[in-house]
C-alpha cells in the first residue's frame, strides 16, 4: 500500500459520488501551501498563519438581524506587514460559488476587519464553547490583530470561566489593516483575485515532496473533469503537472 497514492486516488474518485464533499477533506492540503499562493498572486509577501472557519458575526455586518450566529469565511490571511487582509474561499466546484454567499461576503469587506474582530468577541460572550473561542482570540492575538491582558488569561487557564465576559470587554483590537481584500480559489475560472486549480497546482509542483507532486496531479484532475463525469479509465495519477511545475 502506497497512503500517499490511496488517499488521493480515493478523493479523485470519491469526490463524483453526491453525498462526498471534497472542500472539507482537501482544505488542509490548500492551507499548506496557501500563503505561498497568495504572495504569488498578490504580490506581497503573506504571514505564515491562517485563520479557517474565521467567523463572521451576522449581526455585525446586518445589523437589522441581531444576532450572534455567524457565517464562515475559509480562511483569513494577513499580509507579513499585517496591513493586508485577505479572504479566501475554497470551491471544489465552480457551481458552488452561490449569489447570497458573495453578498455577506462583500458585506463583510464593508465592514471592515475591526468590526468583525468585535463582532468575534460579541460571539465569545455569547457562547457556551469559551475554551474553542479563546483558542481562536489567541491565535488572532498571535497575529498581532488582538491584545488580551493577562487577567483574562489567567480567568481562561482555570473553570468555571466566571467573569470572563467581563473580562474580555479589556481584550483591545489593534488591527490597522485596510479593508480586505476577496480571493477565490475554483477549478477554472480566471481573474486578479481568482486563482484556478491550474495556477494552484503549477506552485505545488515546484515542490519535489511526494505529496506535493501527488497533489498537483489531483489539482489538474479536478480542473479538468467536472464531479459526477467519470473519465475514461486511465493510470492512477496520469494527469499532467502544468509544465513549468516540473522538474
Amino acid at each position: 500500500m502506497n497512503p500517499i497514492t490511496d488517499l488521493f486516488d480515493r478523493m479523485d474518485a470519491w469526490r463524483h459520488l453526491p453525498n462526498y464533499q471534497l472542500e472539507r477533506r482537501a482544505d488542509i492540503l490548500f492551507a499548506l501551501y496557501l500563503p505561498e499562493i497568495l504572495e504569488t498572486k498578490l504580490g506581497f509577501p503573506i504571514r505564515p498563519e491562517l485563520v479557517p472557519e474565521f467567523p463572521v458575526r451576522i449581526g455585525t455586518i446586518y445589523p437589522n438581524i441581531p444576532t450572534d450566529k455567524s457565517y464562515k469565511i475559509d480562511y483569513v490571511a494577513l499580509s507579513a506587514s499585517a496591513d493586508k487582509v485577505v479572504f479566501v474561499e475554497l470551491k471544489t466546484e465552480a457551481r458552488s460559488i452561490r449569489p447570497e454567499q458573495d453578498k455577506y461576503l462583500l458585506a463583510a469587506k464593508s465592514a471592515g476587519l475591526r468590526r468583525l474582530l468585535e463582532g468575534v468577541l460579541d460571539i465569545f460572550r455569547a457562547t457556551n464553547s469559551k475554551r474553542k473561542y479563546f483558542c481562536l482570540l489567541e491565535n488572532l492575538e498571535g497575529m498581532g490583530l488582538l491584545r488580551i491582558p493577562m487577567p483574562m488569561k489567567e480567568l481562561m487557564a482555570r473553570s468555571p470561566f466566571q467573569g470572563a465576559n467581563e473580562a474580555s470587554r479589556h481584550i483591545e483590537v489593534t488591527t490597522h489593516a485596510d479593508e480586505p481584500m476577496i480571493v477565490y480559489i475554483v477549478p477554472n475560472e480566471t481573474g486578479p483575485n481568482i486563482i484556478s486549480f491550474q495556477e494552484f497546482a503549477g506552485i505545488v509542483g515546484r515542490h519535489d515532496d511526494p505529496i506535493s507532486q501527488r497533489f498537483a496531479i489531483s489539482l489538474c484532475a479536478w480542473a479538468e473533469i467536472k464531479a459526477g463525469e467519470r473519465p475514461a479509465h486511465r493510470a492512477s495519477g496520469s494527469t499532467r503537472i502544468p509544465a513549468e511545475s516540473q522538474h
